[in-house]
């Protein structure tokens, strides 16, 4: 379904694939050979597109996009490829006979050589993600953290804040025109690192879900009304609890919360407190101490509980009641406060 050829590249192109969970799936192997779909038309005019056009100018978005390097997802793929080009960038040649169009390209991203890869609709051949991967593989852990946070701050100023996701192997900005996630992962048989992020548009993505053969192993599209998604409101709020349980001293937790973006309180003889803030999402971290060890994880925020209880489920945790939840030693307790805030306690 996905007009992509990420299985013909294989091993030549990064040291191994970027991993489906927080990719969100989003770039799925699949052989090009398979018959194409009928190819229909969807009444959007690709002029009139633009690029991340300020949301608080326009009452309808309905044409607005998020856009990789100024171009607009939600347009054809060859109109996306001739736009692409005249910036610099090369298209890979197949070194196979194929049944339809990789979309795959070779250029300069943010200072570093990069493999392009464009996720087109079969049915309407418009461009919903766009996957950029660093040909660069990294040699050690602090290499690719370097780059990482080079990578971090050249996206913040194009799409804003987001959030550190994956237990700081990942970072994602949800905006209301698209997602975009960074990330990093070690090769499986070396020691090296490869690095790479992955944008969609939220409108384009929508209409693309459609038609997903498995749905399960997708993201699921937000909903759009005048042609923005839902603001973002949830994060990884509980990689960062298991995280902090795996550092459970008072100076191993304070270096988590820094490494999460939350800012730290002043630490009290009982508590650890720290805050985090992006846009209209806010979370408060409240840690327990017993002298250095940090006894009991508090997370209240302004979060979706469903997303929470399936991220738990994504870590291993199980649950009868949906409220407590286990895993080997470690207990979790999903319930709401008084302000209507999302509090996960774990110990």
């Amino acid at each position: 379904m996905k007009r992509i050829v990420l299985a013909l590249l294989g091993m030549s192109l990064v040291c191994q694939s970027a991993d489906a969970q927080f990719l969100k799936k989003l770039f799925k192997k699949k052989a090009k050979t398979e018959k194409k779909a009928s190819k229909k038309s969807d009444a959007i005019d690709d002029d009139a597109q633009t690029a991340m056009l300020d949301i608080a100018a326009l009452t309808d978005h309905s044409n607005n996009r998020n856009a990789f390097l100024g171009i607009p997802l939600g347009i054809k793929g060859d109109r996306f490829e001739k736009l692409l080009l005249e910036k610099g960038f090369t298209e890979r040649k197949a070194e196979m006979k194929q049944t339809a169009k990789a979309y795959i390209y070779d250029g300069d991203v943010y200072g570093v050589r990069a493999t392009v890869m464009l996720a087109v609709s079969d049915l309407t051949e418009r461009v919903y993600a766009v996957d950029v991967t660093d040909e660069t593989i990294y040699g050690s852990e602090a290499e690719v953290k370097a780059r990482f946070a080079q990578v971090k701050r050249e996206l913040q100023k194009v799409y804003g804040l987001g959030y550190v996701d994956n237990q700081g192997e990942a970072y994602t900005i949800k905006t209301q025109l698209g997602t975009i996630n960074l990330h990093y992962e070690r090769g499986s048989l070396t020691s090296s690192y490869s690095l790479g992020f992955a944008l969609d548009d939220a409108k384009a993505y929508q209409m693309a879900y459609s038609e997903m053969d498995d749905k399960e192993y997708e993201a699921a599209p937000r909903k759009i009304e005048s042609g923005l998604a839902a603001p973002c409101n949830h994060t990884d709020l509980v990689g960062l609890g298991v995280r902090l349980l795996q550092n459970r001293t008072v100076k191993g937790s304070q270096t988590v919360l820094r490494n999460y973006d939350y800012t730290l309180g002043k630490a009290t003889p009982k508590v650890v407190p720290a805050t985090f803030k992006m846009n209209d999402y806010q979370a408060i971290a409240s840690l327990t101490r017993r002298k250095q060890a940090i006894a009991v994880i508090s997370l209240s925020a302004t979060d979706d509980q469903e997303a929470v209880c399936k991220d738990l489920r994504t870590y291993g945790f199980t649950s009868d009641d949906q409220k407590t939840w286990r895993q080997g030693k470690m207990t979790a307790v999903v319930t709401t406060d008084k302000q209507g805030r999302v509090v996960l306690t774990l110990r």
